[in-house]
């Protein structure tokens, strides 16, 4: 069992890597659910303004859902096949694979609800923490989770060639919250913004650039001369909103 960090500095070889092999731990299935499981949820941003009934919201199904993957890729795994189970993370980018295929339909994989487990006391293990209930369900309750969060829909690679299951997600911000925060669509309900008035265009080239002549006003109020931009800017100059600097061609208009 091998958890990688990895990044896109090819000098460094990788960020963390833990291993069962290790020697400094017990290197046993649940120990490496534990060690990984903390980390591989860390890109996940729950916004700080998440309430729920008045408590700060931290753990959201994204979490759930995580857990299960690791789970269901130890309960599944065949750990006399080559290579062990391997999780790498890379940035928001997160592999788990494991070794041995899937013992049930694509079809039937994908719905869940029909596990057919490779180590079914391994997923018992796991009924004990309260997380075999989850375990063994299927990728159903990931996709919903990351369906929820319109994240980018999670992969599934089933290679009978290397006899393997890898399962890709890609996390990101947190966007849904039953109950407590709902900002899917928070940019596209909002109206569409209001073309700015001539005037404000000019007062917002004078902020930018501090003054402004009657032929820049001209430019960018769309006249053809400069006529009709001096009367718009008398008539700011009027209502208080500009002051008249200088005199003759060196005449700038302020704020």
């Amino acid at each position: 069992m091998d958890y990688r960090e990895e990044c896109d500095d090819k000098a460094v070889r990788w960020l963390f890597c833990t291993h069962s092999n290790e020697g400094d731990w017990s290197g046993n299935i649940y120990d490496f659910f534990c060690k990984v499981r903390t980390r591989m949820d860390d890109e996940v941003a729950v916004p700080f303004a998440n309430r729920r009934d008045g408590y700060r919201v931290d753990r959201v199904d994204v979490h759930d859902a995580l857990e299960e993957a690791l789970a269901n890729a130890l309960a599944h795994a065949n750990y006399y096949g080559r290579r062990g189970i391997l999780v790498v993370k890379k940035g928001k980018e997160l592999t788990i694979s494991n070794p041995g295929t899937i013992r049930v339909t694509k079809e039937e994989f994908y719905a869940g609800g029909n596990s057919d487990p490779r180590n079914p006391n391994i997923l018992k293990m796991f009924g004990f923490v309260n997380v075999g209930e989850r375990a063994g369900s299927g990728v159903d309750k990931i996709m919903t989770a990351w369906k929820e969060q319109n994240w980018k829909k999670p992969e599934s690679d089933f290679s009978e060639h290397s006899d393997r299951v890898t399962l890709k997600l890609e996390v990101g911000q947190v966007v849904y919250i039953p109950g407590a925060a709902d900002i899917r669509n928070e940019n596209t309900d909002q109206a569409e913004p209001k073309p700015m008035s001539k005037e404000e265009k000019i007062l917002d080239y004078i902020r930018q650039n501090g003054s402004i002549s009657s032929q820049e006003a001209a430019d960018i109020g769309g006249y053809k001369s400069k006529t009709g931009a001096r009367k718009l800017l008398d008539k700011m100059i009027a209502n208080g909103l500009i002051k008249k600097a200088g005199k003759g061609p060196a005449t700038k208009y302020i704020i």
